[in-house]
């Protein structure tokens, strides 16, 4: 039976006002992070078509490496490696974000090492037409961690620490994952247009 007049009770009313303030929060935090991608899109589509908008101190830098230390590829071996290359890049951003998000697991570091051992051994071929993309920013040659080998660039900056930790509690690896995520995108793209030799 209905008593029109009755107040509602008071848990009813709570449960009510905590869930109207639930869906509030849940639509502000949908809204917040689309605008935080739509940023960080634009961003990068801004890196990746006019680096003259950063800022002086980032402008490019180039480290020059001689070819008796980079091994000769053919073109569809360099091409075939860049390719290798992309997969095991988007892979070990995947595992920052995974780790910054989760924090500590054991498979984070296992996976994180194998990662590792594979761009150590396979970076330097490429490395040459990375850089050609790639802005060299101070921070890129800031140690991680203590006692570890000092990265030449952006890429050994994000895989040289053997802690993913040094990594993900950075300041600057937001900014330094979207610089080498363009050269990497510029690098592979340039070299799809690249013309293959004629037998």
């Amino acid at each position: 039976m209905i008593r029109p007049g009755l107040p509602v009770p008071t848990l009813l009313r709570l449960r009510l006002q905590v869930q109207l303030t639930t869906n509030r929060v849940a639509r502000s935090a949908r809204k917040l992070r689309q605008e935080v991608q739509t940023i960080i899109y634009n961003d990068l589509a801004v890196l990746r078509n006019n680096t003259r908008l950063l800022p002086l101190s980032f402008q490019r830098t180039r480290v020059e490496t001689s070819s008796a230390s980079a091994p000769a590829l053919s073109v569809l071996e360099l091409q075939a490696l860049m390719q290798e290359f992309d997969t095991h890049f988007q892979q070990l951003v995947d595992l920052f974000c995974w780790a910054a998000k989760d924090g500590i697991h054991d498979e984070r570091d296992e996976r994180y090492a194998t990662l590792r051992c594979w761009f150590i051994a396979n970076y330097e071929p490429l490395r040459p037409r990375l850089l050609d993309h790639l802005e060299i920013a101070p921070e890129d040659l800031t140690l991680a961690e203590a006692g570890g080998t000092p990265p030449r660039d952006a890429f050994e900056s994000l895989f040289l620490p053997t802690n993913v930790d040094a990594i993900i509690n950075s300041e600057t690896v937001i900014y330094r994952i979207m610089r080498t995520r363009c050269a990497v995108d510029a690098c592979r793209d340039q070299m799809e247009r690249t013309e293959m030799p004629r037998c």
